[in-house]
């Protein structure tokens, strides 16, 4: 029962992100990125010069820089924060805990299954191979920008993680893993999600015309939805780890986003590199579905009576 309204709901919401969102938040950046250039245009020192000429080239990049600028202070703003709360066991540690207990009273064999699969889109074993197939696809078209974007992202996010997860030593809700994977927070499935999909839809999408861009958007920000969903209904993490992997990822990404379009660069070949990263999903996908499932089934299965008190 509760698999089709959440499919939904994140449909919805990609939609409205990549629909919407934009229009309403082009126009206020605009005008300020506007406000911003002259004022700094009248400025008589040569620094000044120095900068509006800077910020001008090209002015009409100016407010999607201003809003993966804002992605960026309110993603670090936001992972902060959780990290915060989590630390100090604010509320929100409460609110973890009655989340959890919930979905996994919510839980079933038809939504189990499907969101299983989406899980292991988000695995290193899916990851890894997308990510390599995406760098050859971006070397082989001569796009050094655009590879060196996707190395910085996804390795950075992964040496993030780690750090992250080593310092904090957050249990899971349930014991699942071993190792460094054991600690929880932030879920390195919702952070790589972000910043692997994310980070190859942005450079897929950019400098294309629009419904080319919602499409990709769309795509992207569905799957990175369900697969950010799917750890928390299957108990491998608390509502707070996957809202700060969310957050960092946004972040990254942004960052990323800001260097690779202050250089200025043309759009890459976006559709046979979109069909080069799907097929390097399906593939990737299908492989580790075929070979792990039956583990994975196991791995995840309903234990909320063994739930611990998240810390």
């Amino acid at each position: 029962m509760i698999l089709l309204p959440v499919v939904a709901l994140v449909c919805i919401l990609a939609w409205v992100l990549v629909a919407l969102l934009p229009r309403l938040l082009w126009p206020p950046a605009n005008a300020a990125v506007g406000l911003v250039h002259r004022l700094i245009s009248r400025t008589e020192f040569a620094l000044g010069h120095r900068v509006s000429e800077s910020w001008a080239a090209p002015m009409s990049e100016g407010p999607l820089l201003a809003m993966l600028a804002a992605g960026l202070v309110l993603g670090l703003w936001a992972f902060f924060g959780i990290l915060e709360n989590v630390v100090m066991g604010a509320p929100i540690v409460g609110l973890d805990k009655a989340i959890y207990q919930r979905l996994q009273s919510l839980r079933d064999p038809n939504a189990d299954a499907f969101l299983i699969g989406v899980t292991q889109l988000g695995d290193s074993k899916v990851v890894m191979p997308v990510t390599l197939a995406a760098l050859t696809g971006f070397v082989w078209l001569r796009r050094w920008r655009a590879a060196v974007v996707l190395i910085f992202a996804t390795g950075g996010a992964a040496l993030f993680v780690g750090g992250i997860k080593s310092s904090i030593q957050r249990p899971r809700p349930v014991a699942i893993y071993d190792g460094l994977v054991q600690y929880s927070f932030p879920s390195g499935h919702a952070t790589m999600s972000v910043v692997l999909y994310g980070t190859l839809a942005f450079l897929l999408a950019y400098g294309q015309p629009v419904a080319w861009r919602r499409r990709v958007g769309f795509a992207a920000l569905t799957l990175i939805g369900l697969i950010s969903f799917s750890r928390i209904y299957l108990g491998a993490h608390w509502l707070s780890d996957v809202l700060a992997g969310l957050a960092f990822g946004i972040a990254w990404v942004a960052a990323l986003a800001i260097v690779f379009v202050r250089g200025n660069p043309g759009p890459v070949p976006a559709r046979p590199m979109a069909a080069l990263v799907v097929a390097a999903i399906v593939a990737a996908g299908t492989f580790h579905m075929v070979n792990d499932y039956a583990k994975d089934q196991g791995r995840y299965a309903v234990r909320a009576a063994l739930a611990p008190k998240p810390p």
